[in-house]
């Protein structure tokens, strides 16, 4: 009989939230701290590694998105995933600091989309804080031909006799809705890469006898690439290929129908896009902190002569859910107090000015038109402007129109005028489903309308908050009845009818609790996603993105003799412009907004905002959270962040246009 080699590996993938979260139909919770310990249990079962010094004789691998979305992330733009915490591998308290991500301690990751949400530039200072590689191999940097800087084509590791090649793939689809994806980042075909890795890493100086692939990827692509690649139950020795795949970007637990058993996982299960596979070596392991992946691979030489030096010849496997009565790791916990500390302290500090009231009252945003309802729907118009599925949707690109509900708003009180802390976003945008994009007809749009106006004038959440379009409407008139006429509109002016039928469609922003039906917005669900809820961003790190994009041209604006380089080439435009405007008018609030923000102006603080370090005007220090070390931007950062002299907050003055007129009430 052949003899065999063991391979252990644990996966998980898609992972945002590291406090507790409760489960859905319950009111108990489970969290990252429960999960980690689990992982900790499971790895720490595995003889340790002969090959490589102080590691165990097994893998842990995870497929991408860690930094956002979360609450979290809004405040620390990723950093709570990074934050500085005692080693886990330390006996004893001591001043070593890593990564709260090496608390957890993969092997290696690829990079997912929801890593990019804050910008590359800001991706690679959160990389270089992890004590492991993150993998991207199939985009190259086209000004340079290499993969981008501070991330890995591949990685090679040796565990239990065996030398392991690992790569990271990701899908087209999904970069196409990064509105934060850097121009000169250029897409390579997943099984494309995969075929050249093969031949590189199989051969000298690597000799690799086995590749896995990590993907970010939707699982009927991770089905044709396992076909394309020969991850699957038999297949050819004397082919180039990957050996077995390890997704994530679905949210769905997966396991392909060539493993032999799984513990957990029903084969008979019918599964919506799997359709094809019958003999596939894929594995997709949930969501955020909820599952985890425990396998084993029994590999065995393949015969004289064969590319493939090591064959797959029997895969089993469990599923781990985590369960409320798991105990904690010590460290995360340790961990997590520090962010939440990190975190609470940030929230009192002032992130914009205004010089009108922000009313979110339950008696005001759930029943008439609102100035901060509009101020954020003109914000969150071209949140996905620089998505490439979108900008090539027309020529104007972007979104034509916004509608989210009252319920949106919280916090059932007023702010300002005055200063607008970072706690008090947080606390009038609480919610974390994302912001999405539907594709609705003109009959979509008025249905909708119909069921936020339906309620009134009770003060229910249904109530619409709307942006790029005027609608008119009656309070007077029956429920479902009350919609007089609905236009697209550029500012203050009417210019394309939307009519109750399906002659026309259009691009509309909206939140993902809302294209569920929820509210009684029958009209939005089951309707076709432009940005999906696994590719939107929540509310506040979109109001955050503005924010700081804005403060960051007012800072180059007044303060054009720094020399820092800036990573987007259409930056140093953005920046001039100001200057210019600035140079033309000095004595004028900087970007001030008229009653409607110019699109120009939105589109530049979001531009800017995902695609340069913020650092320099964030009033959370990401780095001294991660690190214990000053920013190096701290020099920059002169005087208090408030400090009338540099006028460096952002100057809001959200106000009515009449763009939702009940002509029940004039």
């Amino acid at each position: 009989m052949t003899a065999t080699t063991s391979l252990p590996i644990l996966h998980f993938n898609d992972v945002y939230r590291v406090q507790p979260q409760k489960l859905p139909s319950s009111t108990k919770k489970v969290s990252a701290s429960q999960f980690t310990e689990n992982l900790h249990k499971l790895r720490n079962a595995w003889p340790d590694s002969k090959d490589a010094p102080g590691a165990k004789d097994g893998l842990v691998l995870f497929s991408g998105d860690l930094f956002s979305p979360s609450l979290e992330s809004t405040v620390t733009r990723g950093s709570h995933m990074v934050c500085r915490c005692l080693s886990f591998w330390a006996t004893s308290c001591s001043t070593a600091q890593v990564p709260a991500i090496n608390i957890i301690a993969p092997d290696v990751a690829l990079t997912g989309n929801h890593d990019f949400d804050f910008g590359y530039p800001h991706l690679t200072t959160l990389v270089q804080d992890c004590k492991f590689p993150w993998l991207l191999s199939n985009i190259i940097d086209t000004n340079t031909g290499q993969t981008p800087e501070h991330l890995h084509k591949f990685c090679v590791t040796r565990r239990s006799g065996v030398t392991i090649g690992i790569i990271g793939l990701v899908e087209e689809e999904w970069l196409q809705t990064v509105s934060s994806w850097p121009p000169n980042f250029a897409f390579q075909p997943m099984d494309q890469v995969g075929m050249e890795l093969s031949k590189l890493l199989r051969s000298e100086p690597y000799n690799c006898d086995l590749i896995l692939a990590l993907t970010h990827s939707r699982l009927p692509n991770d089905i044709t690439l396992s076909h394309q690649l020969g991850a699957k139950r038999n297949p050819d020795p004397t082919r180039h290929g990957v050996d077995m795949l390890f997704g994530g970007h679905d949210h769905m637990y997966y396991i392909g129908h060539g493993i032999d058993k799984w513990d957990g996982w029903d084969f008979s299960h019918v599964v919506l896009g799997a359709k094809g596979d019958t003999d596939t070596l894929l594995v997709k392991s949930g969501t955020d902190f909820r599952d985890l992946s425990d396998l084993t691979l029994e590999l065995a030489d393949a015969p004289p002569g064969s590319i493939r030096k090591k064959l797959i010849k029997s895969v089993s496997g469990r599923k781990h859910v985590t369960a409320p009565d798991w105990p904690d790791c010590p460290k995360f916990d340790t961990m997590l107090k520090s962010v939440l500390g990190e975190v609470q302290s940030s929230l009192s500090k002032p992130i914009c000015r205004t010089l009108t009231k922000w009313d979110v009252r339950s008696e005001h945003v759930r029943t008439t038109e609102s100035a901060i309802g509009n101020w954020m729907a003109d914000i969150l118009r071209h949140a996905y402007d620089d998505a490439v599925c979108v900008r090539g949707r027309t020529e104007a690109a972007g979104a034509d129109a916004v509608l989210i509900c009252g319920g949106t708003l919280r916090g059932d009180s007023t702010y300002g005028p005055g200063y607008i802390t970072l706690g008090d976003v947080y606390e009038i945008l609480p919610f974390d489903d994302p912001i999405i994009m539907l594709q609705l007809t003109g009959e979509d749009i008025w249905n909708a309308l119909e069921n936020g106006f339906s309620t009134w004038p009770a003060q229910e959440g249904r109530f619409p908050i709307v942006g790029g379009m005027r609608v008119r409407w009656d309070s007077r008139k029956p429920p479902n009845q009350r919609v007089l006429s609905v236009h697209l509109a550029e500012g203050l002016h009417e210019i394309d009818e939307v009519k109750c039928d399906q002659s026309r469609t259009y691009a509309v922003v909206s939140r993902q609790y809302m294209a569920e039906g929820f509210d009684g917005f029958e009209a939005l669900k089951d309707k076709p996603f432009l940005i999906d809820d696994e590719s939107g961003v929540v509310m506040s790190s979109i109001i955050r993105k503005f924010l700081l994009g804005t403060q960051y041209i007012q800072f180059f604006q007044q303060s054009p003799n720094i020399d820092l380089e800036h990573f987007d080439p259409r930056t140093p435009t953005i920046l001039g412009d100001a200057r210019q405007s600035y140079l033309d008018d000095p004595q004028s609030p900087e970007l001030l907004p008229s009653p409607l923000l110019a699109r120009k102006e939105i589109k530049d603080a979001l531009r800017v905002g995902g695609s340069e370090h913020m650092s320099v005007v964030d009033i959370h220090d990401g780095q001294r959270m991660r690190t214990g070390k000053e920013s190096r931007f701290a020099h920059l950062q002169a005087g208090s962040p408030i400090s009338p002299e540099r006028k460096e907050l952002p100057i809001v003055a959200p106000m009515i246009d009449e763009r939702l007129l009940d002509m029940g009430r004039l």
